[in-house]
């Protein structure tokens, strides 16, 4: 990537931080221990070179919730994936974003808040003609990339594939894909097309095959389920109040 993308990413990133800094209403003692994790997924969710939350789709969002309820952005760390969602798992007053709800994950957590609406698509390269399933059936012979503990992989392994190539992020995978070290990769049209730009590559590179259309791909912030339901209801008036999504 060239200076000028990266110079425009810390510029926000330097901005979102800044608005932080300005005065905002108390928070209540709950609100105080809440903790945000996320991980590195362009366009939806990008982190910089250090680690640091720049921005995305999904951040935007999330910020103007945080700061209509005055936590600083500092409550928000960038970590894999798995343990993204672990922590939202396991630890009161964690909050994880972005999360697609799946029976299973409903055991844990509570989806606070939608924040985007998305179709899930197979992906392959484009060169590969040969590789053209039209239906779930057909697609369990090929090798699929997947990030692990991804909503998608839950569904596809649910469905009885087991040909998943798994890995620690969704950037990883396009590249596996781009290599030809899988067949196929779900994704939605945003999410491919962000990753391929932030990679150098083309979206021509890619062609879209048959919709997931038994998989919901609503993305939410949500909370780990034992934490205190007033805290809860307090990020779920903040996020209508700022109209998300």
């Amino acid at each position: 990537m060239g200076a000028g993308p990266m110079r425009h990413r810390l510029t926000f990133g330097a901005l979102l931080a800044a608005a932080f800094l300005l005065p905002s209403p108390g928070r209540a003692d709950g609100l105080a221990q809440v903790r945000i994790y996320t991980d590195d997924d362009p366009p939806y969710v990008m982190v910089g070179p250090d680690g640091q939350v720049m921005g995305g789709t999904t951040v935007e969002k999330v910020t103007r919730v945080m700061r209509r309820l005055g936590l600083p952005f500092g409550v928000m760390q960038a970590a894999p994936w798995a343990r993204a969602y672990q922590e939202a798992k396991t630890r009161p007053y964690a909050m994880v974003f972005p999360i697609a709800r799946t029976r299973e994950r409903q055991k844990y957590l509570d989806f606070t808040f939608k924040i985007l609406d998305a179709d899930v698509y197979f992906y392959r390269l484009a060169a590969r003609s040969d590789i053209q399933p039209h239906t779930l059936d057909e697609a369990r012979r090929y090798r699929v990339c997947v990030v692990l503990n991804d909503y998608r992989h839950e569904y596809l392994q649910g469905e009885g594939f087991t040909r998943l190539e798994l890995s620690p992020d969704s950037t990883l995978n396009v590249k596996k894909l781009a290599a030809g070290r899988c067949d196929l990769l779900p994704s939605t049209e945003p999410g491919i097309a962000g990753k391929l730009k932030a990679l150098g590559l083309e979206r021509t590179l890619v062609a879209r095959g048959i919709r997931l259309d038994m998989l919901d791909s609503g993305l939410y912030a949500a909370f780990n389920k034992d934490t205190p339901p007033d805290v809860i209801a307090r990020v779920k008036a903040a996020a209508a109040a700022v109209e998300v999504p």
